[in-house]
């Protein structure tokens, strides 16, 4: 980080970090991030016991942390800064998963894009079963993934797309992907579980639903000692579907039947 970034990250936490801010950090698992208010202004504590860290503005973290999964693919990447300090276009969305009170423009706003979201979704559960996996196996290509491929059929063994991340001679990635597709209810343990056991140990896993997962899932699919098996949700679906829809098949697209347009902010 050079001097110029030094500064303005020093100048941040002094002065955009005020009382009632909300912050979000990450817990030494990565996966999970811890959320909070600051209630209380600047402290200097001269060698410090408890950390490393002299320079403090006291945070209310709230009970449990999130799971970065949860997470809209947008989000997940604006958390993804070198930055320590910086600001989180999607916090509306951060703080709704603990039922924190918006305000009413932001949460017009924030109605307006889930409106949206869930309209492009119902016109992906138009989609047959074997369409999804396709629509699912064209986003992979279009994300990087070389020969992505539709498996599912009867006997798949609950693989429905597979692909591989080639980097150029450094690494080769394959992925193999089970795609369920639900009108209602959330995606079980018990599936991700299963799910799991039909990988093979050289590859990595992701499942995908137009739905969600109960925490039992998202527990199962990061549990210890275990492959760990990506999370897509509908929301998901449609941030990764949104950003790559012009990379489409045009049979794809017409099946869709979605127009790129633009909304305010």
């Amino acid at each position: 980080m050079n001097l110029a970034q030094n500064v303005g990250q020093i100048w941040r936490f002094l002065n955009d970090l005020n009382i009632e801010t909300y912050v979000v950090t990450p817990l030494s698992d990565n996966s999970k991030l811890l959320v909070g208010q600051i209630n209380g202004d600047y402290s200097y504590v001269p060698d410090p016991t408890d950390s490393p860290y002299p320079h403090r503005k006291s945070v209310q973290w709230f009970s449990e942390p999130i799971t970065r999964s949860m997470l809209s693919v947008p989000a997940q990447n604006t958390l993804r800064s070198s930055l320590t300090i910086f600001q989180i276009s999607q916090v509306e969305e951060i703080l709704k998963l603990f039922k924190v009170a918006l305000p009413e423009r932001s949460k017009r706003i924030l109605m307006t894009e889930e409106e949206i979201k869930q309209a492009i979704l119902e016109q992906i559960l138009e989609l047959r079963f074997d369409e999804l996996e396709i629509l699912v196996k064209e986003l992979l290509a279009a994300i990087g993934f070389e020969d992505a491929e539709h498996k599912g059929r009867p006997g798949d063994e609950g693989i429905d797309v597979t692909g591989k991340l080639a980097v150029y001679e450094f690494a080769a990635i394959d992925i193999m992907v089970q795609v369920k597709r639900y009108k209602s209810g959330r995606v079980e343990h018990r599936a991700i579980k299963a799910f799991r056991s039909s990988v093979p140990e050289r590859a990595q896993a992701a499942f995908v639903t137009t739905s969600d997962y109960t925490a039992k899932a998202r527990e199962e699919a990061q549990k210890e000692g275990f492959k760990k098996i990506g999370l897509i949700n509908g929301g998901q679906l449609v941030d990764i579907l949104v950003e790559h829809y012009d990379s489409l098949s045009e049979e794809l697209r017409r099946k869709l039947n979605l127009r790129k347009t633009l909304f305010p902010r």
